[in-house]
C-alpha cells in the first residue's frame, strides 16, 4: 500500500484544477504542501506581506484567467492575508486563500493560552464565496471540489480552506483516492437560451439609435471579438466602464469615451441600450439625469452574476448567463437580420461631442507651462516608450485617472486598475503576478505614491525571482487626492503630507535598477533605459503637485458624483 500524506494529495488536487501558482510563506503548519508543489508543476512564489500575494493571483488571473492559491498561515498570516481577499470578492477575482492552523486539540475553540490563535473560519466567511474546513485526511479531494465549484458559478471570487496541521502530515492509502477531472463535476456556466437571444436581437435591430455598454465581465470572458462584432454591424457607439477600459480599444471608430458629453448624448438619445459584462456601479455615474426616459429607454443587461442585474437601471430584459456565448450569438442573429440602426448620424454626433469635449476639459494639460512635470505628459512619455502591447497595472488616486485619461489603447485583458473596489497598493503586486503569467510580455505598472507605499517591498521579490516589470513611481510626497475636500471645506489641508522618499534609492536597496527623473527629457532616457534592463526596474518621477490637482473641472465635478451622488 502506497502511503500518500495530505500535503502531496492536496497538491495533486490542485494541480487537478490547473493551478500553477502559490504565493506563499513556509512554516510547519502548511510545509507539507509546499514540499509537495514542485513534483506537481506548481511554483511557490513567497512574498513579503499575505496581502500583496492576493493582489499577485489577481495580476495573474486579470491577465491570464489562471488561477492561484494564497495561503495564510496561523494568526497573523491568516489576517493579513485578509484584505487581499477583500479585494478580490469585489474584483470578481477567483483565488483560494488557505488558511493553514495548529493541532487540533488548542483550536476550534481557541482558548487564550493558544499561540498565534484565532477562530480563522468566522473571520473568513463574511468575505469570500464560500469557506470550508478540512478536518481529515480523505475529506481532502471533495472539499477542493466544494471549493472549485463556489468560486466558478456565477460571478468568479475567492473561496477559502482551512487546513490544520494534523491533516497535512496525516497518510493515507494513494490508492482509495479519486480525483476527477473538473468537468465531471462542474457544469458549464449558464447559456442564454435561444428565445431571449431572440428578443434581443429584435430589440436592436428595431433600434433607430442603439448603443452598447461593456463591463470588465466581457474582458474576463473573452468576450471582447464578439462584441464588436455586435457594435460594427449596428453601426452604434459603445462605451466601456472605468474598470472595462481594455474591452474596446480607445481609438476604435465606434468608441465613445462615457463619462464625458459623447456618452451623456449616446446614454440620453439612445432607444435601446445592451449592458454587457457591467454592473452599472457608482463609477458609471448611473444616474437618471445622464440618460434618457426610462419610460421609453429600453435597456438589456447580460451578466453572470443575478446580483447585478437591474441594480442601478430599470430594465426592459435582464438575462444571467455566461456572456462571451451569449454575445457570439446575438451577433450571428444580428447578421442573420443584417441589422442597421435607423439613425446612421448618431453614432457622429456621439463623437463629435465627445471629440469637442475631451479638447475643451483636457486644455488644463496643453496650457501647463511648468516648471514641474505635468502627470499627464509624464503618461503620454510613457505610452510613446512602450506602446499599445505591454500590459499596464494602474495604482494611486490622481494617478490612475491621468493613466486612464492618457496611457495608450491596449489589448484585451492588458489594462488593471482598482476600479471596482477602489484598493490601494495593488500594483507593484499585481504587475508582478502578471509577469509570472505572461512572461513573454512587458509589463507597466503606474503608481502614485501614496499607493506605492503599502507593498513596495514586493520589488524584492521581483528582483528575488528575476521577474521583469517596470514600475513608474510618480512622486509628490502628498495624498493629493484627498486634498481638494479639504481645502474647499475647511481652508486647509491635513494628514495629507507623507514627505519624500526617493523610490530609486528604495529600489535599488531591493536589488532592482533604480532610475530618477525631473524632467521630460529625463522621463524619456529613464524610459528608454528601463526596457534594455533584464531585471525589475523602478523610476522614480518627480510630478508637480499642482499640476497633479489641475483636474479639468468637468471631470472632477463627475468624480465627486461618484461619492457625493447626482449634482
Amino acid at each position: 500500500m502506497a502511503e500518500l500524506n495530505g500535503g502531496r494529495l492536496l497538491a495533486r488536487c490542485l494541480a487537478n484544477e490547473s493551478v500553477r501558482f502559490v504565493f506563499g510563506l513556509p512554516s510547519p503548519e502548511i510545509d507539507p504542501l509546499l514540499a509537495a508543489l514542485g513534483e506537481h508543476g506548481i511554483r511557490l512564489v513567497p512574498f513579503r506581506h499575505e496581502a500583496a500575494g492576493a493582489h499577485m493571483a489577481e495580476g495573474l488571473y486579470k491577465t491570464t484567467g489562471q488561477v492561484a492559491v494564497v495561503i495564510g498561515n496561523p494568526g497573523p498570516g491568516s489576517a493579513n492575508l485578509l484584505a487581499g481577499v477583500i479585494t478580490a470578492r469585489h474584483e470578481g477575482v477567483p483565488l483560494v486563500a488557505i488558511t493553514s492552523q495548529h493541532r487540533l486539540g488548542i483550536v476550534y475553540p481557541s482558548p487564550p493560552s493558544t499561540f498565534q490563535g484565532q477562530d480563522q473560519l468566522d473571520v473568513y466567511k463574511p468575505v469570500v464565496k464560500w469557506s470550508g474546513p478540512i478536518f481529515s485526511w480523505e475529506r481532502i479531494p471533495e472539499v477542493v471540489r466544494l471549493a472549485f465549484r463556489e468560486m466558478w458559478t456565477g460571478r468568479p471570487g475567492p473561496v477559502h480552506i482551512e487546513l490544520p496541521a494534523p491533516v497535512l502530515y496525516a497518510t493515507g492509502d494513494a490508492s482509495s483516492v479519486r480525483v476527477p477531472p473538473p468537468a465531471a463535476y462542474r457544469a458549464p456556466l449558464p447559456e442564454a437560451s435561444d428565445a431571449r437571444i431572440t428578443e434581443i436581437a429584435d430589440l436592436l435591430a428595431g433600434a433607430a439609435r442603439p448603443l452598447v455598454i461593456a463591463g470588465s465581465g466581457v474582458d474576463r470572458a473573452g468576450a471582447n471579438e464578439a462584441l464588436l462584432a455586435i457594435v460594427e454591424r449596428l453601426g452604434c457607439p459603445v462605451l466601456t466602464s472605468m474598470a472595462g477600459r481594455a474591452v474596446v480599444p480607445l481609438d476604435h471608430p465606434n468608441a465613445v469615451y462615457g463619462l464625458g458629453a459623447g456618452g451623456d448624448l449616446a446614454k440620453r438619445e439612445a432607444d435601446v441600450a445592451l449592458v454587457a459584462g457591467s454592473r452599472l456601479g457608482n463609477l458609471d455615474l448611473p444616474y437618471d439625469k445622464y440618460w434618457g426616459d426610462p419610460a421609453t429607454q429600453r435597456v438589456v443587461q447580460i451578466d453572470i452574476d443575478p446580483r447585478h442585474i437591474g441594480v442601478t437601471r430599470p430594465l426592459a430584459l435582464g438575462i444571467v448567463a455566461d456572456v462571451k456565448p451569449a454575445l457570439a450569438s446575438l451577433a450571428s442573429a444580428l447578421e442573420t437580420r443584417r441589422a442597421r440602426p435607423r439613425d446612421p448620424g448618431f453614432l457622429a454626433r456621439c463623437r463629435r461631442a465627445a471629440d469637442e469635449w475631451w479638447k475643451e476639459q483636457m486644455g488644463v494639460v496643453e496650457s501647463w507651462a511648468g516648471p514641474g512635470l505635468h502627470p499627464a505628459r509624464v503618461m503620454q512619455a510613457i505610452g510613446t516608450a512602450f506602446g499599445r502591447e505591454p500590459i499596464y497595472v494602474t495604482d494611486g488616486g490622481f494617478t490612475s485617472l491621468w493613466a486612464y485619461w492618457f496611457l495608450p489603447p491596449t489589448r484585451p485583458r492588458s489594462y488593471l486598475s482598482i476600479l471596482e473596489l477602489g484598493m490601494l497598493g495593488t500594483g507593484v503586486p499585481s504587475a508582478l503576478g502578471a509577469k509570472l503569467g505572461s512572461p513573454d510580455r512587458e509589463v507597466v505598472c503606474i503608481t502614485g505614491d501614496g499607493a506605492a507605499g503599502f507593498h513596495f517591498m514586493e520589488m524584492q521579490s521581483a528582483a528575488r525571482e528575476r521577474t521583469k516589470i517596470t514600475v513608474v513611481v510618480f512622486a509628490e510626497g502628498s495624498w493629493s487626492m484627498e486634498v481638494p475636500n479639504e481645502q474647499m471645506l475647511y481652508g486647509q489641508s491635513f494628514g495629507t503630507e507623507m514627505g519624500t522618499v526617493r523610490w530609486d534609492v528604495v529600489a535599488r536597496g531591493l536589488g532592482c535598477e533604480g532610475l530618477y527623473a525631473e524632467s521630460l527629457a529625463e522621463v524619456e532616457a529613464a524610459l528608454a533605459k528601463a526596457r534594455g534592463v533584464a531585471g525589475p526596474v523602478v523610476i522614480c518621477v518627480r510630478t508637480d503637485r499642482a499640476a497633479n490637482l489641475a483636474v479639468a473641472p468637468e471631470p472632477g465635478l463627475r468624480f465627486a458624483e461618484v461619492y457625493q451622488g447626482p449634482m
